[in-house]
């Protein structure tokens, strides 16, 4: 879709593209600044336009320059929603903190008729006003479900809760040769199990996938080891592993719940992959900006990216919720099983602060 954005000031480019072969071709360079916007926001209200096309535009203004969007909020709100093809983590940084009269148009609408797409909308503005309307939404009726997809939390009284940071990173695998190079990294992938359960013998942890150093990831919430880690089962998908945390960080007291459990065949085969030295790697964790491939709401063309820390949960199943609080979980960061080639499907990391505890999830590919 060369040409979307006719701009001949180089402010920022992305290549995007409709499949991985034109990503490597560079098809698609474009440049991004408030008149190409402006020609942007034209085409978005024309009905024959490629919706999808328009879509990874703003998918690469809401990782670049989302601050251009805020004169277009209000029109998108009440309008353009229907046409607005991004998605929801690009939502919340186009529409995030957009005007109480949006939140109130909203309201209205799904008050007359409830549908996703206006749930989308109103959870990503954000703002006071929005998080106090999505929780009388709820308490009336409203699809809970659709709102904890997006990571929005309704407790049993006062204003809904964001449970995930706002700022995103995207994941890049670097991968490694020796073991002794794991101790020297920030963010490992492939440690032994040893070191990431508490009693590793008896855990039903077999598989690391990466652990990542929490203050690295802005906006979580404090948490009191070093690290935490997204570990995996013998199983393809889906199922989730809960666990309480040690002083060390190692996790224990495991439990899983399966959509199905697995077959005692495809145990076998993960044994199979769990080679030592196999997949070692680290991860590196970079700003959303003008290096990325923006294609589909995802950046994960990009050469080297498995995934997103930060940001709202992947949107294919709501965040877990800690049995004994209730409360929905803190989304800290999602990759493809590509970064191990273990299981199928992506996998998440969750935790909740005020139990310290954490759930690693798996979901098949959407």
């Amino acid at each position: 879709m060369p040409g979307l954005w006719p701009s001949s000031r180089p402010e920022a480019e992305v290549i995007f593209c409709r499949d991985a072969d034109q990503a490597r071709d560079g098809y698609g360079t474009v440049t991004a600044g408030p008149d190409d916007l402006a020609a942007l926001m034209e085409l978005l209200q024309r009905p024959d336009s490629d919706t999808r096309g328009l879509g990874d535009h703003l998918a690469f203004l809401a990782g670049t320059r989302p601050e251009l969007f805020r004169p277009y909020q209000e029109a998108v709100i009440t309008d353009m929603l229907e046409r607005f093809d991004v998605s929801f983590a690009d939502q919340c940084l186009l529409l995030g903190g957009a005007p109480d009269r949006c939140v109130e148009h909203l309201a209205r609408r799904l008050r007359h008729h409830w549908s996703f797409g206006d749930a989308w909308a109103f959870a990503a503005i954000g703002s006071a006003a929005a998080l106090s309307a999505i929780a009388e939404d709820v308490r009336n009726g409203g699809d809970r479900e659709e709102y904890e997809l997006c990571g929005i939390w309704v407790p049993p009284t006062g204003p809904a809760l964001n449970r995930f940071s706002p700022h995103r990173r995207a994941v890049f695998l670097r991968p490694i040769n020796q073991p002794g190079e794991l101790a020297a990294v920030d963010h490992p992938v492939r440690l032994p199990v040893e070191q990431v359960a508490q009693r590793p013998s008896a855990t039903l942890i077999s598989w690391h996938y990466l652990s990542l150093r929490h203050t690295d990831v802005p906006g979580l919430p404090p948490w009191p080891a070093d690290r935490v880690h997204l570990v995996g089962i013998r199983a393809t998908c889906s199922w989730t592993l809960h666990a309480g945390i040690d002083d060390y960080g190692r996790y224990h007291s495991e439990a899983i719940t399966y959509d199905e459990p697995p077959a005692a065949e495809e145990e076998e085969t993960y044994r199979s992959l769990e080679v030592p030295g196999f997949g070692l790697g680290s991860v590196e964790l970079r700003p959303y900006d003008t290096d990325l491939v923006y294609r589909n709401g995802h950046v994960q063309l990009t050469p080297g990216v498995v995934g997103t820390a930060g940001g709202p949960p992947t949107g294919l199943y709501a965040n877990p919720s800690w049995p004994s609080c209730g409360q929905l979980m803190f989304h800290v960061v999602s990759v493809e099983n590509r970064i191990r080639e273990y299981g199928d499907g992506w996998r998440s990391l969750f935790i909740c602060e005020d139990c310290q505890t954490v759930s690693c999830n798996a979901t098949g590919w959407n």
